[in-house]
């Protein structure tokens, strides 16, 4: 059974790899520019257009 200090360690290290992949992806987006939705294209402009064309949009109760 891991100790409580290595268990932190690991979770730390697990946050910072996501938040790498995340920064890495803004950086690509910003070097590309503008540019339509591509294939394999990984920066966070592709990726959430992806992550909209899969959700469906939510039906809202309310409106503004």
């Amino acid at each position: 059974m891991k100790r409580h200090g290595e268990f932190e360690k690991t979770k730390r290290s697990e946050r910072m790899a996501i938040i790498e992949m995340i920064d890495a992806s803004c950086e690509l987006a910003a070097r590309k520019g503008a540019h339509p939705l591509l294939n394999g294209c990984n920066c966070i402009a592709c990726v959430n257009k992806r992550k909209r064309l899969l959700e469906k949009p939510k039906n809202w109760k309310f409106s503004i």
